[in-house]
């Protein structure tokens, strides 16, 4: 693999696994969000949520276009989960110290809400910035126009960069622009990739261990080099 400058992080299930279930307490909060905004019950509310995030990328939107709800107070309310389910990751943060190049995190969320991810993982002083949802405007991922601004705000080199997300959809607009893809594959159901996804250069199931076997294996074309 070819020497990068720059990794791009998803946050939630990527950085942390998705077994911890944390971000099943967001998706809760935004049901909850939903039915006390909008006066729906319960189930009238979830169709409404999954309608939006199919339609619009993320329910936020949906809610922003639809109803003119404040994006502060919806990630305010929706970010307040008990994050003890992460815990700290010796082996994350190990890798991330000795990958080379330096280290984004780019969401859907918050920056708080990602501090905190990041805090409980014990990595977070690895990273230059966060660049949230208020960052690029309120424009989700896989829009387009949020990943050109990424590489706006960071001056980032697509062909020598690295995007790794558990959401497939959100891979395709990084590999459009020549950016690597890396899939954190899931049991989630709607975090699937399609049959035919060619946008997806690297799968894994364990962020920390294909993160060690790039650093190997740059460090055995750098000792060959020298050979």
């Amino acid at each position: 693999m070819a020497e990068f400058t720059t990794w791009i992080f998803d946050l939630d299930n990527t950085l942390y696994p998705a077994s911890c279930r944390l971000f099943d307490q967001v998706e809760r909060r935004i049901g909850l969000y939903i039915e006390e905004k909008l006066g729906l019950d319960p189930i009238a509310a979830k169709a409404l949520q999954k309608q939006y995030f199919r339609e619009h990328k993320t329910t936020l939107s949906g809610l922003m276009i639809n109803h003119g709800v404040d994006p502060h107070d919806f990630l305010s309310f929706v970010h307040r989960i008990d994050h003890s389910a992460v815990e700290r990751d010796g082996r994350l943060d190990r890798a991330l110290s000795h990958l080379d190049g330096r280290k984004l995190v780019f969401t859907n969320g918050s920056v708080e809400h990602a501090t905190k991810v990041m805090d409980r993982l014990g990595v977070a002083h690895h990273f230059t910035d966060i660049f949230d949802i208020a960052a690029s405007q309120f424009v989700p991922k896989p829009e387009p126009a949020a990943y050109l601004a990424l590489l706006e705000r960071h001056d980032i080199e697509p062909s020598r960069s690295v995007m790794i997300d558990d959401m497939p959809r959100n891979l395709a607009p990084a590999a459009a622009l020549g950016i690597v893809t890396v899939w954190v594959r899931t049991d989630i159901e709607w975090a699937q990739a399609p049959a035919e996804a060619e946008y997806i250069h690297h799968v894994t199931d364990d962020l920390a261990g294909w993160l060690e076997s790039q650093t190997i294996s740059r460090a055995k074309t750098r000792n060959g080099n020298r050979a």
